[in-house]
């Protein structure tokens, strides 16, 4: 029995569109680096859609967060006329679903694990690609999920990777990515030689050779990836970042200062001069540190002063409440979403964090985008900063930030992105003195990093993490409380 499908595609590509659905439509090995609110999604749906048309392939598998599924099957079914099957539910539905004819099946990355004998079953009886959304979620090459994921690509007639972040935090990142895209054929098969050749050495390694082994790994990605940023095919409004400077004072100061000095303490007996990325205890303290400068209530429920953070976030709130303007809080700690949820509800507030089922997500995410009563959305940049639209609004206030780079770039982009016709502002509430500035450091010297070998710039420092010294100055310490 012959079917008839409907190929084409309901919607018409952007300029800066069509040479990527090329780029990915006669590629069998396909890494779309483009950076956040280009439409990749789009782009991914049309390039398959055409390959279907030409018999190239009978289908495509989208591993993706669960927090991004129905945004795929949305997507899907805005872009194209054809089915799509949510590979989820009982063992028992999944193995009908699994029968269940479609061109696009989507299954979330946590849960390939589990299916992984019927997915190579499922890719060995069909001409399949598989597509990784945001694929720098398997930057780590020993976890399970990666290791599920690589067991599978041998499966793939085309093997396509999709993320604005491929650099998450640091050039180890990429590995991984790549070797399920081409078995190491770009950046070899033993992730230790990479790890070797490509760690940042701020001790042994002169920074002319690190400028030409960092210089080396740019050309193999841009060789390698089409990676395109806003400024260069969107007219998008302007972006203006603001540094709003606070100071801690009172039982907040205090409670700052006391680990701080512990921190300072426990400093002096660590050897070695790189700390972050190295050591998950020293960031585990760090983040205390991060968690007392936003909120104390978050570590110490008997806490009920009044931030210092929280005054000028009150101001800067009551400023774009007054332009009739929507805004986003991002806060990296759970307790402070539900807080300021409660703090501004009279204002109309929404929250958005990983506790909340999918439906109540977005059923949020809806309020937030149409109904003008809710103008405020608090949300964790790790939940909410992938495959989400929200240009209702054009402003983004960071409460407090973590290390990871991929929270912050994403997380703004989520207002700065296709269809935003307004000035965005990005507001981030720092607090003097404290590790709120060495946190903004980091990510600065990540963001130079990173955006040298994805392509976007062609200068690199020296450099690009602190030294033990450096932290020693931020957290108070001297140089001498190490000898």
């Amino acid at each position: 029995m012959k079917f008839d499908f409907n190929y084409s595609v309901k919607t018409k590509p952007l300029s800066h569109q069509i040479e990527a659905i090329d780029y990915i439509e006669n590629r069998k090995m396909v890494s779309i680096f483009d950076e956040q609110g280009l439409g990749k999604t789009k782009m991914a749906i049309e390039a398959l859609c055409n390959n279907f048309q030409q018999g190239v392939l009978d289908g495509a598998l989208i591993i993706c967060k669960k927090g991004l599924i129905k945004n795929w099957a949305d997507e899907i079914y805005k872009h194209s006329y054809l089915k799509c099957v949510i590979l989820r539910g009982s063992p028992n539905e999944k193995g009908i679903k699994f029968m269940s004819f479609a061109h696009f099946y989507i299954i979330n990355y946590e849960s390939v694990i589990g299916e992984i004998e019927r997915l190579k079953m499922f890719l060995s009886i069909r001409r399949m690609a598989i597509v990784l959304d945001e694929s720098h979620r398997i930057k780590n090459p020993n976890a399970k999920t990666t290791n599920a994921i690589f067991n599978l690509k041998d499966k793939a007639y085309k093997r396509i990777i999709i993320t604005g972040s491929p650099l998450a935090n640091k050039p180890n990142d990429l590995w991984a990515q790549y070797y399920f895209l081409d078995d190491g054929l770009i950046l070899g098969n033993n992730y230790k030689d990479f790890e070797r050749r490509y760690t940042i050495d701020l001790k042994d390694t002169d920074p002319a050779t690190q400028q030409e082994v960092f210089s080396n790994l740019r050309r193999l990605v841009i060789d390698n990836s089409l990676r395109r940023l806003k400024e260069d095919v969107l007219e998008l409004p302007d972006k203006i970042f603001y540094d709003k400077y606070v100071v801690l004072e009172g039982v907040q100061e205090s409670m700052y200062n006391l680990l701080r000095d512990e921190m300072v303490l426990e400093l002096t007996n660590l050897q070695g001069d790189i700390i972050i990325d190295r050591s998950d205890m020293i960031l585990k303290k760090l983040l205390r540190l991060a968690q007392i400068a936003s909120n104390p209530l978050i570590i110490d429920k008997a806490y009920n002063g009044t931030p210092s953070k929280f005054k000028i976030l009150d101001s800067i709130l009551n400023m774009i409440l007054e332009k009739g303007e929507k805004t986003i809080i991002w806060s990296s700690f759970i307790e402070n979403i539900r807080v300021l949820y409660n703090r501004y509800k009279t204002k109309g507030s929404l929250m958005l964090y990983g506790d909340l089922t999918i439906d109540k997500r977005n059923e949020n995410v809806k309020k937030f985008m149409n109904d003008e009563n809710f103008r405020i959305l608090v949300a964790n940049p790790s939940v909410a900063k992938e495959g989400l639209t929200l240009t209702s609004a054009n402003n983004a206030i960071y409460l407090d930030r973590n290390f990871n780079l991929v929270d912050y770039l994403q997380s703004q982009d989520r207002i700065h992105r296709i269809s935003q016709t307004r000035e965005c502002s990005i507001f981030k509430i720092i607090a003097k003195n404290t590790i709120d500035e060495y946190i903004d450091e980091i990510i600065k010297k990540k963001t130079k990093l990173a955006s040298f070998i994805q392509g976007d710039s062609t200068e690199i420092e020296s450099g690009q993490y602190l030294t033990r010294d450096e932290l020693f100055t931020i957290l108070g310490g001297t140089h001498d409380q190490q000898t």
